[in-house]
């Protein structure tokens, strides 16, 4: 198992890599003075990115929205040279300096641009990430805490001053360093790393759902910072998702950076409790599930983890009966039907009918719905599956018959 100290570079340069390789836009805040700026300019040179450097304090809105004028016969807006670069870059990152001294009608010009990515009518590319930079409002000329919906779109990271880099290469002007590379510092398999944190965030959520939609902060202080919604939840599992599942230093600045601090302590503190299985590790045999003498909660979050792995990735092996996975939304097993019906209905929506296996996947997936349903027998195997409607949910090709 890796160790805190094995991974490259610091808790904050990681969990800031990781903000911009899942593409959610990053609000960085620290002290005037410590070079933010620049070092932001040549790491984005050295990841072989191009950067463009807009500062919010001598923008106004329509910087950000393009003037309007006539193409063809209709009204649309016109682009800018910085948007044109960015996205004949193969890689981009849009700096947004001094963000906290924008004045609030810019402000609300950059709401499209950190969300959605949209510079007027021009779509800037998927490959463009977005660091937001700032100083507190303490230290600032003229700045004030951010509005809540511009907060919550981002994730909130606290500079970290590199005082050994800067005393070794001051003297060389700096010629001579080179940044850690991304990928270096992030997980070598996001997409498989993805249904794991998928799995652990939503399962946490619906054993806390008061951490889901709470009331917006009414402290400007704090509804101008990190606070739980659907959407900075959702950049959780976008941002996790790049980071080792060990790196848990850098994984509670992610969270608390996107949540706030007091949502991340619960989540890790039930996390650790929960101690969820891999799903990847029970899928290629690994680790072996006792399914029917396993917490509800556990299975929950493992056939959760299961179906939102790209099914490249899981295969119809999994499902045909080899670690014998379904299982786990059987009456037989202590699955309660507050938590297996979901997940059954999960599995059955997800499955292929490219799939000759899929059938015999639904067959498996014994359970009492909460209203009363028609049980179908499958034409391949002598198991029944349950159904809310006439036509079982997962395709299964049975003819109803009274139970």
């Amino acid at each position: 198992m890796a160790t805190i100290n094995s991974f490259p570079g610091s808790p904050f340069q990681r969990a800031l890599a990781a903000g911009i390789e899942a593409n959610v836009p990053t609000a960085v805040i620290g002290e005037p003075g410590q070079g933010k700026t620049a070092t932001m300019e040549s790491a984005t040179s050295g990841w072989g990115r191009h950067c463009e450097t807009v500062i919010g304090s001598n923008r106004e809105a329509t910087d950000f929205l393009g003037v309007m004028i006539e193409d063809k016969g209709a009204i649309k807006y016109s682009s800018f040279q910085w948007v044109k670069n960015l996205n004949n870059a193969a890689k981009g990152l849009l700096l947004l300096d001094e963000f906290n001294t924008s004045a609030p009608s810019t402000m609300k010009g950059m709401l499209r641009v950190v969300q959605e990515g949209y510079v007027g009518d021009t779509k800037l590319n998927d490959t463009v990430s977005i660091v937001a930079l700032m100083n507190p409002i303490e230290t600032a000329v003229d700045a004030y805490d951010l509005p809540a919906p511009m907060a919550n779109r981002m994730m909130h990271l606290k500079w970290v001053f590199d005082t050994s880099n800067w005393l070794e290469n001051v003297g060389t002007g700096f010629q001579n360093t080179k940044p850690l590379p991304l990928s270096e510092m992030l997980a070598a398999d996001p997409l498989s790393r993805k249904a794991a944190v998928s799995a652990a965030v939503t399962t946490f959520l619906k054993v806390n759902s008061k951490f889901l939609t709470p009331p917006v902060p009414t402290d400007p202080v704090k509804a101008g910072g990190a606070w739980p919604s659907p959407r900075s939840w959702t950049n959780v599992i976008n941002v996790l998702s790049r980071l080792d599942r060990y790196d848990e230093e850098s994984a509670f600045l992610v969270v608390e950076g996107l949540v706030g601090e007091g949502a991340a302590t619960e989540y890790f503190k039930w996390l650790a409790a929960a101690d969820l299985h891999d799903p990847a590790e029970v899928i290629d045999g690994t680790v072996l599930v006792d399914w029917k003498n396993e917490r509800a909660d556990r299975l929950f979050a493992l056939v959760q983890g299961v179906t939102t792995r790209p099914r490249s990735l899981t295969g119809p092996c999994w499902w045909t009966g080899r670690t014998n996975g379904p299982t786990a939304c059987s009456p037989s097993s202590r699955v309660s039907r507050r938590w297996a019906f979901p997940v059954a209905v999960s599995c059955g929506a997800r499955l292929p009918s490219s799939w000759p296996s899929a059938p015999r996947a639904a067959s498996r997936m014994w359970l009492s719905p909460p209203r009363r349903s028609s049980r179908t027998t499958c034409p391949t195997t002598s198991g029944a599956c349950h159904s809310a409607s006439p036509t079982p949910s997962w395709n299964c090709s049975a003819t109803p018959s009274t139970r």
